[in-house]
């Protein structure tokens, strides 16, 4: 089954689509223009043959780009006019081939969280023109990370992309991207971008609806474009380094190109097992609501330090019976400095349920809000756990 081209002239309008928040940093799963590529050509040797010194790019991509989906997310909806009820494609995006069923057929694809957001059912689209239903296994809104199932047999030369070390990346590397730019019949199937890792650690980059958790991010030169999203970054051995999510393409004052931003797979790793495993993602907490808190670095007699300061503690939780009370201000975490809320969680999300965790506290204020004549400076252990 194969998907016809649409008006060429539809490009600069589609281009306009990209999502923006702040820095108009948008995702990169929606639409572009083109014509539907011919079928893949066999696939080449394994992976064990991947690398060459001269160039990996074409191996690699023969090698992937069979394995790299389209994810096609539809909701049903509701005419009022012709009063009946339809289903439409409301979002597109790419997706990996990472694990197989235990039966041998069927597997499992890693894919974005925003592309199969609000979706009712799921297809993917393989390069050869395959379409499959795929059902959601799960997803996590924090990280923007979800995993779809699909049960029949892959099409040949279609295997589970191997997972790579995103820890072991360096500035400066080759960085490949494969996915799927664009959106209903206006798809460039199978494309290949290359460029290098342009930074690492990249915090705070992010768009409405992507992550609403702290969540480092790989910046890359190679071109990503709406509908990328859920594809593959690669390094120079063929393995998935990470999920290329979005870009940045503006701010107020200034015109970006060449800023693309993927989540690690190292950070994805413990998810996608979650994900497969139990359908969701679960995460120990103290059980407090925080803000952040303004201050010196050092106390003053009179003024509390910079921290994230509890505004409430929920009762019968790790931070209960560890003695925290709202108006105290936490300043580090097993001697990590902490500032801001996403500093806290930074931190709580290196940890599982029945770990302790060693919180510096100042407390200017007693329960009740009234300042106590000298403040308090102490440790409390606190031991997370799985809070409903």
């Amino acid at each position: 089954m194969r998907r016809q081209t649409m008006k060429k002239h539809s490009f600069l309008k589609q281009i306009s689509l990209f999502l923006a928040l702040a820095l108009c940093v948008g995702f990169a799963g929606g639409a572009l223009v083109t014509r539907r590529s011919e079928a893949v050509a066999e696939a080449a040797a394994g992976y064990d043959v991947v690398y060459s010194a001269e160039n990996p790019i074409p191996e690699i991509a023969a090698n992937v780009r069979p394995s790299v989906v389209q994810v096609i997310t539809s909701a049903a909806t509701w005419d009022g006019r012709s009063r009946e009820v339809s289903t439409e494609e409301i979002g597109y995006g790419s997706g990996t081939y990472i694990r197989t069923l235990e039966n041998g057929e069927g597997g499992y694809i890693l894919t974005n969280n925003h592309v199969v957001d609000e979706g009712e059912t799921y297809q993917i689209e393989w390069l050869d023109g395959t379409i499959m239903d795929a059902t959601l296994v799960g997803a996590d809104e924090g990280t923007d990370i979800a995993v779809l199932q699909f049960n029949e047999p892959a099409p040949e030369g279609a295997t589970p992309v191997p997972l790579g070390d995103s820890d072991a990346l360096q500035i400066g590397e080759l960085a490949i991207v494969i996915g799927n730019p664009g959106s209903g019949e206006e798809v460039l199937f199978g494309t290949v971008t290359a460029g290098i890792i342009s930074g690492l650690e990249r915090e705070g980059v992010t768009a409405q609806g992507s992550f609403n958790r702290p969540v480092s991010t790989i910046q890359v030169d190679a071109a990503i474009n709406t509908g990328n999203s859920g594809g593959a970054l690669l390094n120079a051995q063929g393995e998935l380094v990470g999920i290329p999510t979005l870009k940045m393409q503006a701010s107020y004052t200034t015109i970006y190109e060449g800023l693309g931003f993927c989540i690690p797979i190292n950070t994805a790793k413990d998810i996608i097992d979650q994900l497969i495993e139990h359908g969701e993602v679960v995460r120990p907490r103290l059980g407090v609501t925080v803000s952040a808190w303004d201050g010196p670095e050092d106390p003053m007699r009179n003024y509390p330090p910079a921290g994230v300061r509890i505004e409430n503690v929920e009762e019968g939780t790790p931070a209960d019976e560890a003695g925290l009370q709202a108006y105290d201000i936490i300043t580090e975490v097993n001697g990590e400095r902490v500032y801001t809320n996403n500093d806290l969680i930074s931190v709580i999300d290196q940890f599982s349920a029945g770990d302790s965790l060693e919180l510096t506290i100042y407390r200017y204020y007693d329960e009740n809000g009234r300042p106590l004549p000298q403040y308090e400076s102490f440790t409390a252990t606190v031991e997370l756990q799985i809070i409903d």
